[in-house]
C-alpha cells in the first residue's frame, strides 16, 4: 500500500463540516469506509501508526471481513463525525482492544464520546462473540480512564512514553511521548496455568483476584531456553515502536533484541510480550531484565489458552512523573514497574548491543 498516495488525496480533498450537526448513531457502514480515513487524516494527520487507516477500501475490507467492528456517529447528511471501533489485537481471535475514539475538533462539547463509548461497549463485545476486551488508556487525562472504569475494563499494566504525543495534534501535552494505561474487561473464563517469575507473582494474584481469574501459578522449574527463539516481530515506523511477541525464547533472544532496539530509534520503545505458558518464557524474561527491560502490564488471555506478560525499554531511562490518574486502582502496577526499572537499570545495557 501506498500510503503517501492515500494521505496526499486525503489532503487535496479536505472538507468543512458545519459546527451545529446533529447526529445518530449506528454499527458501521460500508459508506463510512471514506469518512473514516477523513476522520483518521483529520485527527492524527500523517501520523497515524496504521497504514490502513488510510485508505477507504482496505477499511471497508477489513470490517467486512470480521476483524473490527465500529459505532459511527453521522450527521443528518451521512458524514462521519465520530467513531469508536474494537478490532483483534492478540493471538486468540476472542480478544478484541477497544479503540480509535476519534470525534472531528468542531464536533465536541456535544456528549458524543460518551455515546459512542457506551452503545460499542453495549453492542459490539457480544456482535464479534469476544472473550475480553482490552484497552489503552492515555494517561494525559483522565476521561478515557473513567470510561474504562464504567465499562468495567480493569487496569492491568502501564507502558510508559509509549507513544509519540503528536499522535494526538488536537492537544498539546508539552511531552514528546505519552503513556498509556493497559486495561482488560474479561467477559468469558477459564482455568489456565502460569509460569512466572517470583518478583512478579504477588501483583499478578492482585490481578487475578480482582478481575475473578481462575489462574494456577505453576511451581518454580529450571530455566531452559530452546536454541533459537520463535518471536513475531511488529515495526510501528510513525510511533518510534517495535513490538516483539515471544512464542519462544532462545539462546539468539539477546542478539534479536539488540537489532530491533536499534530499529527503534533513539528516541522509540521496544515493547516485548512473552507467553506465560510457555516454559522458557521465565529464561528469557530474566535476560530482558538483564538489558534493562522491566515491568509493562500483564495481559489475560494475549495467547489463547495461556496469559502474556509485557516488558518495555527505551533508551533513556524510564520517567513515572506526569503520569494523571483518575484513582489508585492501577498503584501497585505501577509501583511494580516503577520498582523493577530500578532493579533492572542496576545492570543497564547498552541500547542495541548485545
Amino acid at each position: 500500500m501506498d500510503r503517501c498516495f492515500f494521505i496526499s488525496h486525503l489532503r487535496m480533498g479536505e472538507y468543512i463540516v458545519p459546527d451545529d450537526q446533529d447526529y445518530a448513531i449506528s454499527q458501521f457502514e460500508p459508506r463510512d469506509a471514506l469518512g473514516v480515513s477523513r476522520l483518521t487524516y483529520t485527527i492524527y494527520g500523517d501520523a497515524h501508526p496504521f497504514d490502513y487507516v488510510y485508505d477507504p477500501s482496505e477499511v471497508a475490507r477489513l470490517f467486512a471481513s470480521g476483524s473490527q467492528y465500529a459505532m459511527i456517529a453521522r450527521s443528518v447528511d451521512g458524514v462521519v463525525l465520530g467513531m469508536i471501533g474494537i478490532y483483534r489485537c492478540s493471538l486468540w481471535p476472542s480478544l478484541f482492544e477497544l479503540a480509535q475514539l476519534m470525534i472531528l475538533p468542531n464536533q465536541r462539547g456535544k456528549g458524543m464520546a460518551i455515546e459512542l463509548w457506551r452503545q460499542a461497549m453495549a453492542t459490539l463485545p457480544e456482535m464479534a462473540g469476544a472473550g475480553a476486551i482490552f484497552g489503552e488508556a492515555v494517561c494525559t487525562h483522565t476521561f478515557s480512564q473513567q470510561m474504562c472504569q464504567e465499562s468495567g475494563m480493569l487496569p492491568c499494566g502501564i507502558i510508559l512514553d509509549a507513544i509519540p504525543s503528536k499522535a494526538y495534534a488536537s492537544r498539546d501535552t508539552g511531552k514528546a511521548r505519552t503513556s498509556l494505561l493497559l486495561t482488560t474487561k474479561p467477559l468469558k473464563n477459564m482455568r489456565l496455568s502460569a509460569a512466572l517469575p517470583q518478583w512478579y507473582r504477588a501483583e499478578y494474584s492482585i490481578l487475578c483476584d480482582t478481575m475473578a481469574l481462575e489462574r494456577t501459578v505453576s511451581p518454580s522449574v529450571p530455566e531452559t531456553m530452546a536454541k533459537q527463539s520463535t518471536i513475531e516481530v511488529t515495526h510501528f515506523p510513525q510511533a518510534d515502536c517495535v513490538k516483539l511477541l515471544v512464542r519462544r525464547a532462545g539462546h539468539d533472544l539477546a542478539q534479536l533484541l539488540a537489532e530491533q532496539e536499534l530499529a527503534a530509534s533513539e528516541m522509540g520503545i521496544v515493547q516485548v510480550v512473552f507467553n506465560l505458558g510457555e516454559p522458557t518464557s521465565l529464561a528469557g524474561i530474566e535476560k530482558l531484565r538483564e538489558r534493562g527491560y522491566f515491568f509493562g502490564g500483564f495481559l489475560p488471555f494475549w495467547f489463547g489458552h495461556s496469559d502474556g506478560l509485557l516488558l518495555q525499554r527505551r533508551k533513556e531511562q524510564p520517567s513515572f512523573n506526569d503520569i494523571k490518574l483518575l484513582n489508585d486502582a492501577p498503584s501497585f502496577l505501577i509501583d511494580l514497574a516503577r520498582r523493577d526499572a530500578a532493579d533492572a537499570s542496576s545492570h543497564w545495557k547498552q541500547w542495541g548491543r548485545r
